[in-house]
């Protein structure tokens, strides 16, 4: 079983779809029984939305907008 700490480490490459199908069910299972860590999830998916929404509001140069996606 995934530990909170490994879940946090692998947010990121879980929500990209980034990780093995093995790993991403480990996530999910720990998900399941751990309500401060899909608490986090769903903050984390929230805020990452919300920044990508407010940047493409905002006209930014190219090459910024580049490097921040």
């Amino acid at each position: 079983m995934i530990c909170c700490k490994e879940c946090i480490d692998l947010l990121y490459d879980y929500i990209e779809g980034s990780l093995s199908q093995d790993t991403s069910k480990s996530l999910e299972e720990h998900f399941e029984e751990c309500p401060p860590c899909i608490a986090f999830l769903n903050t984390y998916k929230s805020t990452t939305t919300l920044c990508r929404e407010t940047l493409n509001q905002i006209k930014i140069p190219d090459e910024v907008r580049h490097t921040l996606q």
